[in-house]
């Protein structure tokens, strides 16, 4: 059954915006994941992402806790294999935010259950533009987001569904359209 559904692209994309207004409309949870950056201002703790230590990160990594875990842009991020079990035993539907690289191993685990969408931005001075509106990170950071575009969009082709987010309430339907029709498949 295909339960999982992954919004994935780059920073700026919108992912997070349209998996919380997606989440709600559609009555879909969207998986937790834990993490080593700092927390925005706006984030909740077990809700946005658990934010954990580096330490901590690396003691789940040896403890083989995390199904996926990537390196992006300096913070640690994963996937705890936990949190799944219940879904795919019970045929739950489930939300993910991941990065292009953890999308793909989640894609590559549990081929049988994934739909995934990739996200991006109309051009790379939208990107830019997003980013620096949405005030979260230094230039510098800005910079290292906007270095990575190019090796996330490569692998845009390994997704079921591209889609470009130049239209809010657009994109919104699209992928809404996307997930009820899989829902109805299984």
């Amino acid at each position: 059954m295909k339960n999982f559904f992954i919004i994935s692209g780059s920073s700026g994309s919108g992912k997070t915006t349209l998996l919380e207004l997606l989440s709600r409309d559609l009555n879909i949870e969207i998986s937790v994941s834990y993490t080593t950056r700092k927390k925005r201002q706006y984030e909740i703790d077990g809700v946005h992402y658990n934010f954990i230590s580096k330490e901590k990160f690396e003691n789940m990594i040896n403890e083989n806790s995390f199904l996926e875990h990537e390196n992006v842009h300096g913070d640690l991020y994963g996937t705890a294999l936990s949190s799944l079990t219940e879904y795919i035993n019970d045929s739950k539907l489930l939300f993910f935010e991941l990065d292009v690289n953890g999308a793909v191993s989640l894609m590559n685990y549990y081929p049988d259950n994934v739909i995934s969408i990739f996200l991006s931005p109309p051009n790379l001075n939208e990107l830019r533009k997003r980013l620096v509106l949405r005030s979260t990170e230094t230039d510098k950071e800005i910079n290292k987001r906007l270095s990575r575009f190019e090796e996330e969009d490569k692998l845009k082709k390994e997704f079921d569904y591209i889609l470009i987010n130049d239209n809010f309430e657009t994109t919104f339907e699209k992928i809404k359209k996307i997930v009820n029709r899989h829902k109805k498949e299984d």
